[in-house]
């Protein structure tokens, strides 16, 4: 049987982190059938998202929490997922923006003999709900790499993605960015060297509360851009 190992990075989530978890968990039993972890990655959090995630594990015999010394999504990722075994490694932001109900489908595309599955914002099928100014941001950097890349693909940011154990032997150790670049760094490797990957449409709607400084983000992410096109 498949088992299917769901990643949820959190950095300071004390107020959303126990509905979430519950949420997840309760989709997860109801429609999964494979064998399934979800494991709570605490970036360094100094809030009281750690001893949220224990009482969860405690509750709930399918849910682990780690503890990370070090902020970043990538580093969470790469963390859990190199530490762990699984026929299937996903994950999805704690806020829940990407609807629940494209688990299974995510999932399921991974055991059909894709690489790499990816929610897409952007596909004829999708809906999204979200401002003008992060709409053109998002736009804006996929503008970006398509003038550095020439990519097929339509979304590299949205925060619900899966990968199968060939990525992670092959391409993983090679991603170099701890943060939100880690992302675009795996899918254009995993595009450069010819792994198949798939996007499929979702509902999703913007996080008003999110944390992240989009313009300060948008800037690394040109910075990043331009040191991955050198070093590859």
């Amino acid at each position: 049987m498949k088992k299917i190992l769901l990643v949820i990075p959190v950095y300071n989530e004390e107020k959303i982190l126990e509905d979430s978890i519950e949420k997840l968990y309760e989709y997860m039993e109801d429609n999964i059938k494979q064998d399934w972890k979800i494991i709570i990655a605490n970036n360094a959090s100094i809030d009281k998202t750690q001893e949220i995630g224990e009482k969860l594990s405690k509750k709930y015999h399918k849910v682990e929490i780690y503890h990370l010394d070090f902020k970043g999504r990538g580093n969470a990722l790469k963390h859990v997922w190199l530490n762990n075994n699984a026929d299937v490694y996903a994950y999805c932001d704690v806020d829940l923006a990407t609807g629940i109900e494209h688990l299974k489908e995510l999932f399921d595309n991974i055991s059909q003999g894709n690489n790499i599955v990816i929610a897409s914002r952007y596909l004829k099928n999708s809906r999204t709900r979200r401002t003008l100014k992060r709409l053109f941001l998002s736009k804006g950097y996929l503008f970006l790499i398509n003038i550095f890349f020439k990519t097929n693909l339509t979304d590299f940011q949205c925060g619900f993605k899966a990968i199968d154990n060939k990525i992670k032997r092959e391409i993983l150790d090679k991603i170099k960015n701890k943060e939100w670049f880690f992302d675009t760094e795996l899918l254009l490797l995993a595009e450069q060297g010819g792994y198949k990957i798939k996007e499929i449409p979702v509902k999703w709607n913007e996080n008003k509360d999110s944390k992240v400084n989009i313009f300060r983000t948008v800037i690394n992410y040109i910075r990043n851009l331009i040191k991955f096109k050198d070093e590859n």
